[in-house]
Order: structure tokens, then sequence, then C-alpha cells
């Protein structure tokens, strides 16, 4: 029985072996298995920790990032870099105005500058001596090429000749620093130069244009005031031409010098016609009296009363009507009166603004010599005995101090970034 079960064994284990089997899956790692995996082969790789890893990279970084930096840095202002020396000058813009101060300290507590003030010229200076203007105005006076590319300078320093008007101006704004007290309107700047020559001849040229370019705003300010007064001047003396002329068109047509003059005779001509007429009436009133109309008498009063009538009639109209004769040219007195005390009411008027002009012009004048401006230099340049620039330690320093700084922000970054994505 026990035989038979054990021979059926080998075919039942046959069996079995012959039935196909299912495959096996694979089993899925997570993530923070293969990292650790991960980090497990680079270690036995590298025979290092993670941590000691990290640290490794941290202090090759601050190698590359700040000491080798610093070290060409410092190198560089060691060895390389040229000496600059430092010329300057002191100024500022004055009137002969003393009552322009006031305006300037007030323009300097609220920021506006005064009409008639040195504050605006002040300013139209500070931005002349970076313009480029003024570099124009040197390059003629001076070799720059010679001053600033010359092959001793270093390379960072040295002007490229073919550098365009606009970068040389910015090359420029590195050599000169200028500064401006609105308190005490002293103004102030420093120029840079690889020789001390160099620095105090650019130096001195700055001052002479900024002398030159003041006195041309002053100048062009004084000859806009008494400009605008001559200009009046002549307007009104044209005016008073005309009207003059005028009236001596006026005295030839009327041949008449003076018509208020003729007038006035006139009337005491009339006045005295009026009291012979009166007198002549009561003559005639009493002899009437006495006499009948035929007398020789009374005709004879009569007649003197027609004539004196008609003269009086005839002066009337001359003076105040049309005239007596209609083929006389005279014009009557009453509107030759009226056009001449017009005329003479327009030059009188035309006269007196001809001498307010004189005296406006006059006081322009005066004026524009009170309120002209010049620059008061009161530190000169003068030859520099060391080189002020660069400064090498300071310089070496701020590096360090910039590269760490860098440094540090990127270490953080970086650091931050790795715990977020943990």
């Amino acid at each position: 029985m026990s035989d038979k079960a054990d021979a059926s064994l080998p075919v039942a284990n046959a069996t079995a072996e012959s039935l196909p089997q299912k495959p096996k899956k694979a089993p899925v790692i997570p993530l923070r298995i293969e990292r650790a995996a991960a980090a497990l082969v680079k270690t036995t790789e590298t025979g290092l920790r993670p941590r000691e890893v990290r640290r490794l990279l941290l202090k090759l970084s601050f190698v590359l990032c700040v000491i080798l930096p610093t070290l060409f840095g410092g190198i560089y202002f060691a060895f390389i870099a040229s000496d600059r020396y430092a010329a300057s000058a002191g100024f500022s813009v004055r009137s002969m105005d003393s009552s322009a101060v006031g305006g300037d300290v007030l323009g300097a507590l609220t920021g506006l500058s005064s009409v008639g003030s040195t504050t605006t010229d002040s300013y139209i200076l500070l931005e002349y001596l970076k313009s480029r203007e003024l570099l124009e105005a040197l390059r003629k006076d001076v070799d720059f090429q010679a001053a600033y590319g010359s092959d001793r300078i270093d390379f960072l320093y040295r002007l490229d000749p073919t550098l365009p008007i606009e970068d040389l101006v910015d090359y420029w704004d590195w050599m000169i620093t200028t500064s401006y007290d609105n308190a005490s309107s002293i103004m102030t700047f420093e120029v840079q130069a690889f020789t001390p020559e160099d620095a105090q001849k650019i130096a001195a040229l700055i001052v002479k244009h900024s002398q030159n370019l003041i006195n041309k705003l002053s100048e062009q300010a004084r000859k806009d005031a008494v400009q605008f007064a001559k200009r009046e001047v002549a307007s009104a003396e044209l005016r008073l031409k005309i009207l003059r002329d005028e009236m001596q068109r006026f005295r030839s047509s009327s041949h008449a010098v003076d018509p208020t003059a003729t007038a006035a005779a006139q009337v005491e001509l009339v006045t005295g016609i009026e009291r012979q007429l009166i007198e002549l009436r009561a003559r005639m009133i009493s002899l009437r009296t006495s006499l009948d109309e035929t007398s020789p008498s009374v005709q004879q009063l009569s007649r003197q009363i027609a004539a004196l009538e008609n003269q009086l009639q005839r002066k009337q109209q001359e003076v105040g009507g049309a005239p007596a004769d209609a083929n006389t040219s005279n014009p009557n007195l009453s509107a030759l009166l009226a056009d001449y005390e017009k005329l003479k009411v327009d030059q009188e008027f035309a006269q007196q603004a001809y001498a307010a002009t004189l005296a406006s012009l006059e006081r322009a004048r005066a004026e524009a010599d009170r309120q002209q401006r010049f620059l008061a230099v009161f530190r000169a340049p003068s030859l520099p005995q060391d080189s002020l620039y660069p400064e090498r330690i300071l310089n070496t320093v701020l590096i360090f101090v910039v590269a760490l700084l860098l440094w540090s922000i990127g270490t953080l970054i970086v650091y931050s970034v790795r715990d977020h994505m943990r």
C-alpha cells in the first residue's frame, strides 16, 4: 500500500512541475527609499557621509565666490591699478545785488529758486560740469588721449580712442565728482587724472570755462532786460514822431499855429462886438424917444447896428457853426479846436510815455548792472602731491564684504530650496 503511494508521488510531483507558474511582480520602492539607496551608493563610492559632502561643497563655494574674488581684487589694486591724482576747486555764484541773498536762503529752505537769485545759475553750472559741452571745450585745450589713454594706465581705466562721444561723457562722469550745498550756495568739484600736472591743468580749465559760462549767462540776461527796454523806447519814440507829424499837417492845413489862442481871440472879438451892439441899441432907444425914423441920425445908427449884427453873426458862425461863406475853405473854430485838443492830448500822452520808457531803460541798465552774476572762487586748483586713488585696502575690503554678502544670500537660497524639496 505504501509502495503504491510512494510510486504515485513522483508522478504528482512531475505533474505539478509541468504546470505553468504565475510570474511574480517586482516590489515598488518608495521615493525616500530610492534617495536613501542613492545616498548609500554615493557614500559607498566616495567614502564620505552626505553631511560631510555638503560641508565640502560649502567650503569649495566659499573659496570660489569669496576668497578668489578678494584675492584677484587685492592683486589688481596692489600691483595693477594705476595711481590717480585728484585736484579740486570750490566756488560760488554771486550777484552784485545784495538783496538776492535772502531769496537764495528762501529758495534753499523751500526748494524753489526765486526770480533773480543765483540758485538757478548754480544748478545750471552743476549740470554743466558733467556735460558734453564742457568735455568738448576741454578737449580743445587738453590731449585727452595722452592724459587718459596712455599705455601706462591700467586696462580698466584706460580710455579707448574709438569710443563715441556718448561713452566718452560716461567716462568723464567717472573722472569728476561734484557737490552743491543749498544752504551756503557753495559748489565744489574734484577731477581725477593719472599725473599731478594733468589733474591741476584740467581743474584750472574747468574753473575758467565755468567763469565763462556764468559771464555768458549774466551778459545774456542783462542784454535781454536792456533790449526789452530799448524796444519799448523805440515804440514810444515812433508813436511820438507820428503824432508830431500829424500835428504839423494839422497846422499846415488849418493855417493856425495854435487854434486855442485863435479861438480865445475870436471869442474876445465876439464879446467886443456884442458890447458895441448893446451900446448902439441903447442909443437907438434914446434917439427914438426924441426923433422919428426918418431922421439921419436914427438911420445912420440903424445902419451901424445892422453892420454889427451881420459881423456878429459871421463871427459866431466861424466860432461854433458852419462857415459863413460856403466858398471859404476855413473850417469853424469849434471843429478845429476839437481836433487840435485831441492831437494835443495824444501828443502829451505819447511824450509822457516816451519819457517813462527812457526812465525804464535807465533803470533796466542799472538793475542789470546791479544783478550781474560772477563766479567767486575761494579755493583754486593746486598741484596734488600724492595719489588719493585707488583706495587699495578699502576697495579690497569692499570686494570681500560684497562677495561675502552675495555668497551668504546664495547659500541661504540653496538651503531653503533643499528644505522645500524634502
